[in-house]
């Protein structure tokens, strides 16, 4: 009988687990210039954003509700998010999601450093001195066995198993309240987790369909808790419409159980739940416009939460999340709720989760994405440093994709300096982030300074500038409820601002006036009110009117001016969204959960008058909204604009990375992304007089990068041709790179 033979498989860095978390971890690495071996036990890629399990890729922006607002993660997690937009528009009504996966293997394949190995299971680690010697992994499709040798190790596994067969010290289900001050983690730790959930798909053929639900599933009106889904209690409810429903979040099971050990099982009660429940949905009478659906897919495997999560050097906690603590190795950022699921699931007699408040946006540390034991262990995903109740957060697939990207990037310093990641943290920092700004990853607070050799001399003009007013009222909104236009701001003080009210009554009405202070530049998140006033609106009134603002600027850059009156009052508004001026509507009970307007407040003659988009943004070190809008922004057009940058010396030129508006305010994406350039030309005017051009077209991302090698460089122009459907161009940053030897 012949005997599989062992394939050594050599590389800089191995990663196990191709989710989304191992796609960056391993893109990051190998643009870093490593050879890597990707390893995934599934036949696609994607983890639970694969066609197979069909979980959307939520991350920071919290489905586009984080009181950050422009919340949405950047770097690889955006690159990946555009591209599947791009190429599949319909991915956020869970449609042609097989599409999706052909973008993250195209993203994986366009990579030559990497190589894939799908279908193959990890079984065994080897060990020695303490490090992880080799991984091997069986391919049982084609029946070969390699083992895999690397000096660093990332796990993305989800469940940690490479992890796990190395010793590393990990954490299982939830903590005491008092071993890290949890105000949400129970008073005796225990065993629970989150649980699993299987997915499916229905779908309308158009003509009538019978169903007969299979002996092994539920008749689901006989369990326990068929009358609270029936009566849609604890976030368990059935939508209105059942054509395209994409599945049941809260059909979850299996968190009281070993959640790896009892996998199997989990996965059949689950079946039999979720046949059970389509019986219901078409059988029952109480369902509209069901006979023509079919249940077109069920997931074959489980959607897994949470099982193992591994210790660091720090574990992240409840409080880093809601005090945003300062972390000088800062690596990646969250915002997702701490979004804590039943611990029994269908079967819980409480609400299916609980939404515990994160205020906006948080970093990560580098020190919670490697083992404190394992030296040359990396991991990011689920199972990352984080107790049970910070995991609640954490735990989303984008905030792991980013970390993934963190890890990737600190693989490439592990190999240039022959170290492990605990030294990285303690000497090589400012690269690591640096580099990982230079790609995109958002880090709060952190700024990319613009290259003092381009910035001595340097001069930068513009074709045109958005003015800092809001005009064009189009629509009456009422003050029936309150209003609040948060307005960011330069300068030291603030004196007045105009509105354009309506009063529709025959009598006067009173319309009251607060002002707000804010403390976190990346939140819109009211926290100190500063004054307030009543105004009499006359009757019929129908005019600007100006409101006296008088206060000095806030600590986060940004006033907010809150507006409440009756339903006889109205401000005018229109639907033309202007960056880092945004309108809400307020809560005086919920001040930090504002609710879009998805309508903008116009406002005018704000004194001292303001240069909010000027030119020179674009290289303040910025790539988003961080307290001011932190860009360029054109005076509305139809035609082209430009951007000039000038140099008092001939400069040579390696890179140049533009970082354009893909609204960052937005979880997903469902119509274009209108502020979003696509088409512009880069000419390079050099010594002699010569240039050299670039022209892209079609553009949908980002962050868009161009390796130029020049040298004596005298000028740089950006000639910005179409937009996605917005009158304005919106540039956030222009990056310039020198050859390492420009010096």
């Amino acid at each position: 009988m012949e005997v599989i033979k062992m394939e050594l498989m050599k590389a800089d860095v191995t990663v196990i687990g191709g989710g989304i978390a191992g796609i960056c971890a391993a893109i990051a690495a190998a643009r870093q210039g490593l050879l890597v071996s990707l390893i995934n036990d599934r036949p696609v890629l994607g983890g639970n954003a694969s066609s197979e399990v069909r979980v959307h890729i939520n991350g920071s922006a919290y489905l586009g509700n984080s009181p950050s607002y422009y919340a949405r993660e950047g770097g690889l997690v955006e690159e990946l998010k555009l591209k599947i937009f791009h190429y599949n528009p319909l991915y956020n009504k869970k449609l042609m999601l097989s599409l999706s996966d052909t973008v993250l293997l195209d993203m994986v394949y366009d990579e030559p450093n990497i190589s894939l190995f799908l279908n193959t299971c990890v079984h065994e680690t080897g060990m020695e001195n303490g490090r992880i010697k080799w991984v091997e992994g069986l391919q049982l499709a084609s029946e070969r066995k390699f083992r895999f040798e690397s000096p660093t190790y990332i796990d993305c596994s989800g469940d940690g198993i490479v992890g796990y067969q190395a010793g590393a010290h990990f954490r299982w289900g939830r903590e005491a309240k008092h071993e890290y001050q949890e105000e949400l983690a129970p008073e005796v730790a225990d065993h629970y987790t989150m649980g699993d959930t299987i997915l499916f798909q229905a779908r309308d053929v158009n003509y009538s369909v019978p169903y007969k639900r299979p002996g092994f599933a539920y008749d689901i009106t006989k369990l326990e808790f068929f009358d609270s889904i029936r009566k849609g209690l604890n976030h368990r409810s059935f939508p209105r419409k059942i054509n395209g429903l994409g599945g049941l979040w809260w059909l979850e099971y299996g968190g009281h159980m070993d959640i790896i050990k009892n996998n199997e099982d989990i996965a059949l009660e689950l079946r039999k739940l979720v046949y059970g429940i389509w019986d219901y949905i078409k059988n029952s009478g109480e369902f509209d416009d069901v006979d023509n659906l079919i249940l077109d897919y069920v997931c074959p495997i489980p959607g897994k939460r949470e099982s193992r999560r591994f210790i660091g050097e720090h574990m992240l906690s409840q409080n880093d999340l809601t005090t945003k603590t300062h972390f000088e190795d800062a690596v990646s950022v969250g915002g997702w709720y701490m979004d804590l699921h039943a611990n029994k699931g269908i079967y819980d007699e409480g609400p299916a989760t609980a939404w515990n408040f994160v205020p906006g946006l948080y970093n990560i540390p580098f020190r919670s994405l490697f083992s404190r034991n394992i030296p040359n262990l990396m991991f990011a995903g689920r199972n990352i440093s984080a107790t049970h109740v910070a995991f609640g957060s954490t735990r989303v697939m984008a905030t792991c994709g980013c970390m993934g990207q963190a890890v990737g990037t600190a693989a490439a310093l592990c190999v240039k300096y022959d170290t492990d990641p605990a030294a990285i943290v303690k000497a090589h920092m400012g690269e690591l982030q640096a580099q990982l700004l230079r790609d995109g990853q958002t880090i709060v607070g952190l700024q990319e300074p613009l290259d003092p050799y381009f910035a001595d001399g340097l001069t930068i003009r513009a074709s045109s500038q958005r003015s800092y007013e809001q005009l064009h009222p189009t629509e009456e909104i009422s003050l029936e409820k309150a209003l609040c236009l948060v307005l960011p701001i330069q300068t030291p003080v603030v004196e007045s601002v105009q509105i354009k009210i309506k009063n529709r009554s025959e009598h006067s009405e009173t319309l009251q006036v607060k002002l707000f202070g804010g403390d976190r530049k990346e939140n819109y998140i009211p926290t100190s009110e500063l004054k307030g006033y009543n105004l009499v609106i006359s009757a019929g009134h129908d005019d600007w009117i100006t409101l006296d603002l008088s206060c000095k600027k806030p600590e986060d850059d940004k006033i907010y001016i809150v507006l409440e009156g009756t339903a006889d009052l109205a401000v005018y508004g229109n639907e033309e969204k202007m960056t880092g001026a945004v309108s809400f509507l307020y809560k005086p009970e919920e001040p930090s959960r504002l609710k879009k307007l998805n309508k903008s407040i116009c406002f005018k003659d704000l004194l001292p008058s303001l240069d909010m988009y000027n030119p020179a943004n674009v290289v303040n070190g910025f790539s988003r909204p961080y307290g001011l809008p932190n860009g360029w922004i054109s005076e509305r057009t139809e035609g082209q604009e430009w951007l000039e940058f000038g140099f008092a010396s001939p400069k040579n030129l390696d890179e140049i990375h533009l970082v354009f508006n893909s609204q960052l305010n937005l979880e997903h994406f469902d119509d274009p992304i209108e502020p979003l350039i696509q088409d512009y030309d880069v000419t390079l005017t050099l010594e002699d007089g010569s240039e050299s051009e670039i022209k892209v077209r079609g553009n949908y991302l980002s962050l868009n990068k161009h390796q130029v090698h020049a040298q004596a460089v005298t000028q740089i122009r950006f000639d910005f041709c179409a937009t996605y459907g917005s009158p304005y161009y919106e540039v956030f940053a222009v990056k310039l790179f020198a050859p390492n030897n420009a010096k």
